[in-house]
């Protein structure tokens, strides 16, 4: 009996050892893991305070630049198109035609038109001579019917001729008064239609002139080119298409021209500021590109939209805003590490304790492939004036 009870005690006091045991290991293992929980705190304020304080990161960014919207500038149906969706093409490229019979029976009117208008201010000025010559004539009836009034009288104060004679002469001088008054007005108004520094200066010619250049400038518009270099995107036109003034054709997307819409949450923006250096790494090729901040913009999405909210009621919940940053891409990155889709996203994170002190904005361009041909359309202008004017 007395051997069991021993037993039962060593067995119990293994027990005991055993318990203590563990939670000597268990003591243990709750300080490592204090222990380690501590160190990753001073480690991450290490990092806050030394790195990731003077960084702003987000994965809101997308690709965009400008898309050169083209449309019809004239009316008329599509004969040929130089051109597919996704097509590359240079600032020049001739990438639609219309069917131009119409805009060229216009212009050879509009030629016609500016010759009778030299022909009708040619006939102008001979319309002044002629007025001088019969403003002459009529002061020189004029002095005619003066004398016979005078003489006449004369002779009825001398009781010679009769009352009803002397009324006739009377309305024969008031006759040939009014008569030299609308010639000489008649006169005037011939050289005021007929009164220019030359046949360019005058009004009608001037008209002729207009029209024919915008007739000219129709028949141009029959062939749509490249308005700059890029991608073509949005093809929304078929051959044989009527086509109408300010229908759709296609969009011109410059790939090398392009930013980053960064949209920044509002309590990220207090050391934002334009120069910033912004490391970008695309989603699609999940290369990184080097960029620099250029602009801020003006307000958040909603202060833009087209119904702006109003929070003016009671029942009113904050949300935070993003504020749109724009970011312009290294040239040299972009060449290195190739161009990128328009809408494509983008992960940014700005160095707000670094800026670019040199910074070029985004690379404005133009085009206007319809400019006339002064020098062509002058030697044509001048030839028609020529032949028509005498």
């Amino acid at each position: 009996m007395s051997e069991v009870i021993k037993t039962n005690e060593s067995l119990e006091d293994k027990k005991d050892i055993k318990i203590e045991e563990n939670r000597k290991k268990a003591k243990k293992k709750i300080r490592t893991f204090i222990g380690g929980m501590a160190v990753l705190g001073v480690l991450y304020a290490l990092y806050f305070f030394l790195y990731s304080n003077g960084y702003e990161s987000t994965e809101n960014a997308y690709v965009t630049g400008n898309q050169t919207a083209v449309t019809a500038q004239i009316a008329g149906r599509v004969t040929q198109i130089n051109f597919v969706d996704t097509a590359k093409v240079k600032k020049g490229d001739l990438l639609i035609e219309f069917e131009n019979t119409d805009y060229q029976l216009a212009l050879e009117g509009a030629e016609i038109a500016l010759a009778q208008a030299v022909r009708n201010y040619s006939a102008l000025e001979t319309n002044v001579s002629q007025y001088q010559y019969a403003l002459g004539e009529s002061i020189n009836n004029l002095t005619n019917v003066k004398k016979n009034y005078d003489r006449n009288f004369k002779l009825f104060n001398a009781g010679i001729i009769s009352r009803q004679q002397m009324d006739a002469t009377t309305t024969q001088l008031k006759n040939a008064k009014l008569a030299v008054s609308q010639k000489n007005d008649a006169l005037s108004n011939a050289k005021l239609q007929a009164s220019s520094k030359d046949a360019y200066s005058h009004p009608a010619i001037q008209s002729a002139i207009l029209k024919y250049k915008q007739a000219y400038l129709n028949l141009s518009r029959t062939k749509v080119y490249a308005p700059v270099d890029g991608v073509i995107a949005k093809k929304s036109v078929s051959l044989g298409q009527k086509i109408g003034i300010g229908h759709p054709l296609f969009s011109v997307v410059d790939l090398n021209n392009e930013w980053v819409e960064v949209n920044l949450k509002e309590n990220q923006m207090k050391n934002i500021k334009i120069g910033n250096i912004v490391e970008l790494t695309s989603s699609l090729n999940e290369k990184v590109y080097e960029g620099y901040i250029v602009g801020i913009s003006a307000g958040t999405g909603n202060a833009f939209s087209l119904l702006p909210p109003q929070n003016a009621s009671g029942n009113w919940i904050k949300i935070t805003q993003r504020l749109p940053v724009r970011v312009a891409f290294d040239k040299k990155s972009l060449e290195e590490n190739g161009v990128l889709p328009l809408g494509t996203t983008m992960d940014a994170e700005i160095n707000t304790s670094s800026v670019e002190e040199e910074i070029s904005n985004i690379e404005v361009k133009s085009s206007n492939p319809y400019t006339l041909n002064i020098q062509k359309i002058q030697k044509t202008i001048d030839r028609i004036v020529k032949a028509n004017l005498y």
